[in-house]
């Protein structure tokens, strides 16, 4: 029985794992068999280290390399050069997959996906292949013949599709797809006092994702000139070093360094605001929660695209210097913007999106299977 589908992801930030995990669990419900395959490390944790450390080296020191790379390839191809680095790992990818099991392959990762692409053409496989883009806004880049359909937030996949001259049925308007949680349906003041935090406090929440990226102290040494005192949660995720540096820091706020938990939704419900970059799995939690968004240092690219989106859809602000960080929570305290923005995350919010996108590939086997 074909019930065992493969999820491929990579442990580059905590987002793309939380996609598998939400499309693994709706699947499971489904009745599958699924399995998460972490494809940089399974192949080999040499390679994982390798494209970690490279991805995260261009971003820290050469981020406008990162960036030209990102929008000059919406004319040149050049992440077409990553399906030829694919080709070395061909058969060990090839090894994940019994033909006899696999009904799809899903991707969450576009690095993933054009492995998976180099190894549907190599080996010809027939089994369908189908990618989830963790950002907001779909990019010219992701595009291969080899995909069967792409799952993403992007409402303008006419325009996308008209522009590039590419088919617009293989693209489908879901949102991303996060895990389910409880913290989605509690109040805020639920939320607060299971956490021990006074109703009235304005609390403020600084996140990186799982890898702590932002410049934690330069937000929290900026907020230093707002007039009222704050909580300000400093979720640091995997990074020692910078929780570190926060302990050390003196403040007139009350400042709680928080590492990885996985009650982080809890605070991001219990939080007036969220200042972050703007990853893409963050932010579609932090809309379905209804929590307003400052944008802070974005990376170079889709970031940067998540940014505009965020803004135009009045979900979000962006601080271009540290400087500006206080007069946005000022605005966004204000009861007019606060309800303003938390109106329009109702509007764009997507909670059940993974469901949405497990119930269009089902769909989409079985007529398959119906035309064979």
């Amino acid at each position: 029985m074909m019930n065992q589908p493969l999820i491929f992801s990579a442990s580059i930030g905590h987002g793309h794992q939380q996609a598998a995990k939400a499309l693994e669990t709706e699947l499971m419900n489904k009745g599958y068999e699924p399995i998460i395959i972490d494809t940089f490390h399974s192949i080999s944790p040499t390679l994982h280290k390798f494209v970690l450390h490279s991805y995260l080296s261009l971003l820290k020191i050469s981020p406008n390399v990162w960036r030209n790379i990102y929008y000059r390839s919406e004319e040149k191809l050049y992440f077409l050069y990553l399906d030829s680095f694919g080709k070395l790992f061909v058969e060990k990818l090839a090894a994940f997959i019994d033909q006899s099991k696999t009904p799809f392959i899903i991707s969450t990762h576009p690095f993933v996906t054009a492995f998976l692409t180099t190894l549907k053409k190599k080996k010809k496989l027939k089994i369908p292949l189908y990618t989830v883009i963790t950002d907001f806004v779909l990019h010219r880049a992701y595009w291969r013949d080899e995909i069967t359909g792409y799952f993403t937030a992007d409402p303008d996949v006419r325009v996308f599709a008209k522009k590039h001259n590419l088919p617009q049925e293989r693209f489908i308007t879901t949102g991303i797809p996060v895990p389910k949680d409880p913290a989605f349906s509690r109040s805020k003041w639920k939320c607060r006092y299971e956490l021990g935090f006074e109703h009235n406090q304005k609390i403020v929440l600084i996140a990186g994702g799982g890898i702590g990226l932002t410049n934690y102290t330069e937000v929290v040494r900026s907020l230093e000139n707002c007039n009222r005192q704050l909580r300000i949660l400093c979720m640091t995720g995997h990074n020692k070093k910078v929780e570190q540096k926060l302990k050390q820091m003196k403040s007139k706020h009350i400042v709680d360094v928080i590492p990885f938990t996985d009650r982080f939704l809890d605070y991001l419900r219990a939080s007036d605001v969220i200042i972050s970059k703007s990853g893409g799995l963050t932010m579609a939690e932090a809309i379905i929660c209804e929590t307003p968004i400052v944008v802070y240092q974005p990376v170079p690219g889709h970031e940067e695209h998540n940014a505009k989106f965020l803004i135009e859809n009045g979900v979000a602000f962006k601080a271009q210097q540290e400087v500006e960080i206080p007069f946005l929570l000022n605005r966004i305290f204000t009861k007019k913007v606060n309800e303003n923005m938390k109106k329009a995350a109702r509007t764009l919010k997507k909670p059940n999106a993974a469901t949405h996108i497990i119930e269009e590939i089902i769909v989409n086997s079985e007529s398959e299977e119906a035309i064979q």
